[in-house]
Parts: structure tokens; C-alpha cells; sequence
């Protein structure tokens, strides 16, 4: 009680420690405000995403035409939270980790991207006729198409013909069919939201459906924020001291503590 007393009962001390308790609820305010800031910007990236995802449900392919006449496809990518488990989400990225055998976690992967492609296409072949003897003869269909931009269609066919009693049958057929189709496709950010674009030169192709959808990870970030506390440590500065005859007066200094500091004093 006396040591207390003889606390409060100077002037100089009384400031000195009114001043610091004045400095530490002020610093804790100021980290209670930060706090808050921090945490409605969090809601608020929750909240992006999630009205995000609800409008790229809704949105449907939009089919355009760019400056060469070809086929361009646009629609709103997803944005899968990694660090959020939401099933409708996840059955759509297992999709992916089968058919392109990824790891279950997704790490190191960035954009999931597929495509449902229908192709509606006819031909005129060059045929050549070749008799095999009296009776039978084989016949052969050729044909090929360049359309640019690595684009092109090649078949290559055989039949063979019989005449018996007075008909021709077709006795077997053979046909070889390649093609090679070139596609671009990019994420590109359209009015403040990702929108998968995909375009082919090729003709007869119908896109049917494209889906995107970007990985992100909120909350692996969120885990390095800096939080406030009470600490013990060993202090060495230069500033304002009170020294055992109570006068305040200024210097280096070396002491042990227990300490309070803010999170945005920490680092």
C-alpha cells in the first residue's frame, strides 16, 4: 500500500503512468479498428466469390464471331476456394483430377478448362476403280482439305466389289479418317470478371458447352497476418526514462518486460 501510495502520491510519476496507459488503450483501439477492417474485407472477398460462382451457374455460351468470321465461345469462369469446402464445387473439380490425373489436393494447379465440341461435316472423294479379276474389283476413295491455320481433314477408303449372279456386293470396306483441329482459348477479364474465351477456325464445328473455373486459396494468405499480444522480451532503445529519483529524462536504455504491442507494430 505504501508503494502505491507513494506511486500515485507523485506527480510525475502519476503522468507517467496515466501517459502509458492513455498510449496503450489508444494502440489497442487503433488494433480493434484494424482488426475490424481486416475482417469485413475478408467478408467481403467471401462474398465476391460466392456471387460470383452464383452468376457463372446462370450464364450460359455466348457464341460470337471475331474479326476473321471465325467461331468464338465466351462464359464466366467459376473461382473455386480451395480452403472452402462446398460439395456442389468439389464434384466439379473431381471431374478433372480423373480425367487429368491430378494430385487430390489440386496444389500447383491454377485453371481447370474444358470443352464440348460437335462436328457436322461432308465430303466429296475422289474414287478410283481397280479390277481385281472377272468378277470383283476394289475401289478406293481419297480425299483431302487444307482450311489453314492448322486446320485440315484427310480420308482414305477402300471397298471391295463382287458381281455374282447377275449383283454386285460389297464383299468388305476400309476407311481411315484424320483430322487436325486448332483451337486458342484465354482468360481474360471482362468487366471486372474472369470469362473463359475459346475460338477455332475450323468449319462444321458446333461448341456445345466450356466451362473454367480458377483456384484460388483465401485463406492461405489470411494465416501470416500478424496478430497482437502480450509478449516477453528483452527491450534496448534510446528515449524517455524514469529513473529511481523520479525525474523523466532521456537516454538509452536496457531493460526485461512483459510488453503489449499491436499487430501493426509487429514484425
Amino acid at each position: 500500500m505504501e508503494f502505491i501510495k507513494k506511486i500515485f502520491g507523485n506527480k510525475n510519476t502519476l503522468t507517467f503512468v496515466l501517459g502509458a496507459l492513455f498510449v496503450l488503450l489508444f494502440l489497442r483501439q487503433c488494433d480493434q479498428v484494424s482488426s475490424l477492417k481486416q475482417d469485413v474485407k475478408y467478408a467481403k472477398e467471401d462474398a465476391e466469390i460466392s456471387l460470383n460462382n452464383m452468376m457463372a451457374s446462370q450464364d450460359s455460351v455466348n457464341i460470337l464471331r471475331n474479326d476473321n468470321g471465325d467461331q468464338l465461345a465466351q462464359i464466366r469462369s467459376y473461382k473455386v476456394d480451395l480452403s472452402i469446402k462446398d460439395n456442389k464445387l468439389i464434384k466439379m473439380t473431381n471431374r478433372y483430377k480423373k480425367a487429368l490425373d491430378l494430385n487430390d489436393d489440386l496444389s500447383d494447379v491454377n485453371s481447370l478448362i474444358s470443352a464440348e465440341l460437335e462436328i457436322q461435316d461432308s465430303l466429296l472423294a475422289n474414287t478410283n476403280v481397280t479390277q481385281i479379276d472377272s468378277t470383283s474389283a476394289e475401289v478406293k476413295y481419297e480425299s483431302f482439305k487444307d482450311y489453314g491455320g492448322g486446320n485440315s481433314r484427310s480420308l482414305f477408303g477402300t471397298s471391295t466389289l463382287k458381281y455374282d449372279f447377275g449383283q454386285f456386293k460389297v464383299l468388305d470396306s476400309r476407311f481411315e479418317l484424320k483430322q487436325t483441329l486448332s483451337l486458342f482459348a484465354a482468360i481474360e477479364n471482362v468487366d471486372g470478371a474472369d470469362k473463359l474465351k475459346l475460338s477455332t477456325s475450323y468449319p462444321g464445328i458446333e461448341i456445345k458447352d466450356i466451362e473454367n473455373i480458377n483456384l484460388i486459396n483465401t485463406r492461405l494468405n489470411r494465416k501470416n497476418e500478424k496478430k497482437s499480444g502480450w509478449s516477453i522480451g528483452i527491450g534496448v532503445g534510446y528515449g524517455i526514462n524514469l529513473n529511481n529519483n523520479q525525474v523523466i529524462s532521456t537516454g538509452p536504455s536496457i531493460g526485461l518486460g512483459v510488453y503489449w504491442s499491436p499487430k501493426f507494430l509487429r514484425f
